[in-house]
C-alpha cells in the first residue's frame, strides 16, 4: 500500500474495499488482520475468535468432509458444533450443502468450494464478517441469501461487514465504499455522496427511420430532430473512473 490508511467500522455497518485487480484490496484487508507485516495501529474492540474470514482462494483440506470442514472451522473458534445438532445443518442447508455433506472437498466444484469458505466464515463470524472477493463468484441464488441473512444481522447489529470486491454491483450495496487503485486510497464515502463527484455522458437515442421519428415526436424535439435522452444515474465504475483521471478526491 502507498500512503495512509484511516477508517472505522461499526457494528451494524458494511464497509466495501473497491477497486480493480491489482488495486490492493488483499492486502490492505490482511494487513487489518495481522495476516501480514504492517506499520501503523489497528485497534480492535471485539475479540478474534469473532471475526470469520472468507479468504480470496479458499482455504480448505481436500480430504475433509463438508461436515467437517465446517465442524473444524468452528472448533478453532471455540464454537462448539456437533455433527448431530441442528445449527451445522441449518448452515449446510442455507447454503446449498447438505447434500454434499459426505463428500470431500476436493469433490466438489469451484464454486461449492467457494459456498463452503463463505459457510465456515458464517458459522464463526459473531460480530465481523470479512469477505475477500468471492460474492461475485456466487450463483444468484447464493449471492442473494448472502445479502439477505447479512443485511438482517446488521440490521439489528449484531454484526459488521468488511468485503474486497472488484463488482461495482456489490460495491452499491455497502454502507461506505474505500476507494482503491494501485495501492492508493482515493476516497471513503457513502455511495450517494461519492456518485455527486462523478460526472457521466447522458444517454442519446435518436431514430434511424422516419416511422420511428414519427413515434418519438412527443418525448422531445430541437432543430427539427427527435431526441431522446436518458440522465442515468452514475455507478461505482464511474465514480472510480473519475476518482483514478482527477487523482482522488477534489
Amino acid at each position: 500500500m502507498r500512503g495512509e490508511v484511516s477508517l472505522t467500522l461499526r457494528r451494524g455497518e458494511r464497509l466495501c474495499l473497491y477497486g480493480y485487480s491489482g488495486a490492493g484490496k488483499t492486502v490492505l484487508l490482511r494487513a487489518l488482520l495481522g495476516l501480514r507485516p504492517r506499520r501503523g495501529e489497528v485497534v480492535w474492540h471485539i475479540l478474534p475468535a469473532s471475526v470469520g474470514y472468507a479468504a480470496q482462494h479458499p482455504r480448505l483440506f481436500p480430504r475433509a468432509t463438508v461436515i467437517q470442514q465446517v465442524i473444524w472451522c468452528a472448533a478453532l473458534h471455540a464454537i462448539p458444533l456437533s455433527v448431530h445438532g441442528s445449527r451445522i445443518h441449518e448452515l449446510l442447508e442455507q447454503w446449498g450443502l447438505q447434500t454434499h455433506r459426505r463428500r470431500q472437498v476436493r469433490h466438489l466444484s469451484a464454486g461449492e468450494q467457494v459456498r463452503l469458505e463463505l459457510c465456515c466464515a458464517m458459522a464463526v463470524a459473531s460480530q465481523l464478517l470479512v469477505v475477500d472477493g468471492l460474492l461475485e463468484q456466487l450463483d444468484e441464488r447464493s449471492r442473494a441469501r448472502f445479502w439477505e441473512e447479512v443485511d438482517a444481522r446488521c440490521a439489528r447489529r449484531e454484526l459488521a461487514l468488511l468485503y474486497a470486491t472488484h463488482s461495482a454491483r456489490e460495491a452499491e450495496l455497502a454502507d461506505q465504499v474505500l476507494m482503491l487503485h494501485e495501492g492508493r486510497v482515493l476516497a471513503l464515502d457513502t455511495p450517494e455522496h461519492l456518485r455527486t463527484d462523478a460526472e457521466v455522458e447522458p444517454i442519446r437515442l435518436e431514430p434511424t427511420s422516419g416511422s420511428e421519428q414519427a413515434r418519438l415526436q412527443a418525448v422531445w424535439q430541437q432543430d427539427g430532430e427527435t431526441h431522446l435522452i436518458i440522465q442515468r444515474t452514475p455507478t461505482m465504475e464511474d465514480v472510480l473512473q473519475a476518482l483514478i483521471r482527477r487523482g482522488g478526491l477534489r
